[in-house]
This record gives C-alpha cells, sequence and structure tokens, in this order.
C-alpha cells in the first residue's frame, strides 16, 4: 500500500471510478449517470474511461516506491 496525497492505495486503479480522488456526486441509493469530477486534477471525466495516461503514470511510479511511502502531489501556478 502506498500513500498519495494521504489516500491509501492498496492497486492501481484501472478505471477513474476505482480511485479515492474520484466523486461522482452519486449515493448508494441514487448513483449518478453522468461525469465525475476529479479531486486531484479538478476535471470532470466520465467513471468509465481506462485511468488517463498522466494517473497511470502516476500510479505506476508511486507503486515502485517502498511499501507504506507517502506521495504528495503539488500543484504550481504559473502565469501564462
Amino acid at each position: 500500500m502506498v500513500y498519495i496525497n494521504e489516500k491509501p492505495f492498496y492497486e492501481e486503479p484501472e478505471r477513474c471510478w476505482q480511485c479515492p480522488f474520484f466523486f461522482d456526486g452519486g449515493t448508494p441509493l441514487q448513483p449518478n449517470r453522468g461525469k465525475g469530477h476529479c479531486l486531484l486534477f479538478d476535471e470532470m471525466h466520465d467513471p468509465h474511461i481506462n485511468v488517463p495516461r498522466r494517473c497511470g503514470k502516476l500510479f505506476r511510479k508511486a507503486f515502485q516506491m517502498p511499501e507504506g511511502s507517502k506521495l504528495s502531489v503539488v500543484y504550481s501556478e504559473r502565469n501564462v
């Protein structure tokens, strides 16, 4: 298990809905049928798509680290 921004990952997610950072706004009694929000990258995604390339790259690198490692993803703002 590794931690990314303090959320535990036991294995690499294959779909967006399997990721702890994915929030679809639904509940077990009333699931959301539309897009969900990726809290890590602040984007809207279809829950059933394969994990985006940058997420897959992040997960592969995280799981190469020793067991129990804690990884923090930090954003920097650039003036464009």
